[in-house]
């Protein structure tokens, strides 16, 4: 008799508890901002509604096996080639065609060559390794790092992004098969930026601050393309400080979680997530509890493969790496633990009409004592400044002397650190071949002549390409008491 009372009474306790729990929920997530939806299904969707759009992220498909190579490129000769002035003289351009320019092989002595080879060795024997570039707007877009990334992990395995920072630091940076996105205001800082914190917690050169719960960024597998489809770990480089808030990370559609950053010492933060191997998207916001600074992300799977990270940011010099904190670089350095670190600066050294090649040298030789403190076990190649022109008037070009002047610095340099040498600026055909890569079809040579086209950066990472293969395939079983320098003729 009393049943059915008793029944609807339990309903009505059952659902209060329900629905007081949901109002639970939706406090707690708006006193620590997390999305009661789905993250958003595009990054334009994502900019203009934040993440609250409520359908699914795809999973992209597997990966094919094997992996396509990619792509090689036919570049067509121009029939007339302008002219340009050296020394005030007018001279004819000789045919820098990518197809006759001559090989570029690495500088040095012949043990530290090998070296940078056994790299590639290790590889075909079915190893992990890593090669971790440094440099500027060349690095930074991630086009001549990316076809290097493409290349390798088609032949060894593609075992993840690598580093990435998820907020783009300036225009014209981006990462290769990968899909980032970020909103709002967060605040971008590296040596130089003059609203910066300026107290050398870069990290790898760069971070991203914010206390703002409404601002996000996000980093993804790629959809698109067969490279960068899946990855296993996550690191989430923060950096713990006194005061510090936390962020929120949320991987794919499961519960987001907190990251505080609070420390009594300012230190790194390595949140290390395991995954499954599969396509992820991976979302970070401040929680609004105080200011958080990101260090970037590492995306990674285990096995055999490459990994090619690409730290770049534009407009810096080598010499930035001296206003690094040390301690902070070589905690993240042995997170990643590069085989091969790359250092690919130049061009903005040449453009600065003020630094003396005798400062450069001073402060060349500082980053790389630096270097070799923070990171001693890896190989080193130092990338020299490809080649510049400016337009005079039309058709009507000089080049960029001072190009050469900071090559020939590196060339003398890096062999006393163990470094090896690669001339850019030689591997595209020498002076005045980024005036007649302008003239190319495709085009290979951007319209500022300091810059390349995307198919120009891919043409150049394959002249790298044949430089690692030549360290792998000449160099092997060499002493280090018989050192001498191996240069190209």
């Amino acid at each position: 008799m009393n049943s059915k009372p008793t029944h609807f009474w339990m309903r009505i306790i059952v659902f209060g508890c329900f629905f007081l729990s949901v109002g639970f929920q939706q406090q707690v997530g708006r006193l620590l901002q997390i999305p009661n939806e789905l993250p958003a299904q595009t990054c334009l969707e994502a900019q203009e509604q934040g993440l609250s759009y409520a359908q699914s992220i795809p999973s992209p498909p597997p990966p094919p096996s094997p992996l396509p190579f990619p792509k090689t490129l036919t570049i067509t000769a121009p029939s007339k080639l302008p002219t340009i002035t050296l020394h005030g003289k007018r001279i004819a351009v000789r045919d820098f065609m990518p197809d006759e320019v001559a090989f570029q092989p690495f500088e040095g002595y012949p043990e530290d060559i090998a070296r940078v080879g056994q790299v590639l060795r290790d590889a075909d024997m079915g190893k992990r390794i890593r090669l971790t570039f440094f440099g500027a707007s060349h690095t930074a877009g991630d086009f001549w790092t990316g076809q290097i990334r493409r290349v390798l992990q088609s032949r060894y395995g593609d075992i993840g992004h690598g580093f990435v920072m998820p907020v783009a630091m300036a225009k014209g940076s981006r990462g290769h098969d990968i899909n980032l996105c970020s909103n709002g205001d967060w605040k971008r800082d590296y040596v130089g930026k003059e609203d910066g914190h300026g107290d050398a917690y870069y990290g790898l050169g760069m971070t991203v601050s914010s206390a703002d719960p409404d601002v996000f960024a996000w980093a993804e597998s790629t959809h698109q393309n067969p490279i960068g489809r899946q990855f296993s770990t996550a690191h989430i480089f923060t950096l713990g400080q006194f005061g510090g808030g936390s962020l929120l990370a949320q991987v794919d559609r499961n519960d987001p979680f907190l990251l505080p950053t609070n420390r009594e010492n300012t230190e790194l933060i390595d949140t290390t997530l395991q995954l499954p191997p599969n396509g992820h998207r991976i979302t970070l916001s401040p929680a609004g509890d105080g200011d958080v600074r990101l260090l970037g992300m590492s995306l990674e799977s285990e096995g055999p493969g490459v990994l090619v990270d690409a730290i770049g940011i534009r407009g810096r010099q080598a010499k930035t790496w001296l206003r690094w904190d040390e301690v902070l670089l070589r905690d993240m350095l042995s997170i990643l633990n590069p085989d091969v670190v790359i250092l690919a600066y130049g061009t903005n050294e040449a453009n600065d009409t003020d630094y003396t090649m005798e400062r450069y040298e001073e402060d060349l030789r500082d980053v790389l004592t630096k270097m070799q403190r923070t990171h001693p076990t890896s190989a080193c190649i130092l990338v020299g400044p490809s080649d510049r022109g400016s337009e005079e008037r039309t058709n009507r070009y000089s080049i960029w002397e001072r190009t050469q002047m900071v090559a020939d610095v590196q060339r003398s340099v890096a062999p006393d650190f163990g470094c090896v040498f690669w001339d850019w600026q030689q591997a595209t055909g020498g002076i005045g071949s980024m005036i007649a890569w302008k003239y190319t079809e495709p085009r290979l040579a951007s319209q500022d002549l300091i810059h390349f086209t995307g198919k120009g950066y891919q043409v150049s990472a394959d002249q790298f390409l044949l430089a690692l293969d030549d360290a792998a395939s000449n160099f092997q079983n060499t002493s280090s008491s018989t050192r001498f320098r191996f240069w190209k003729k």
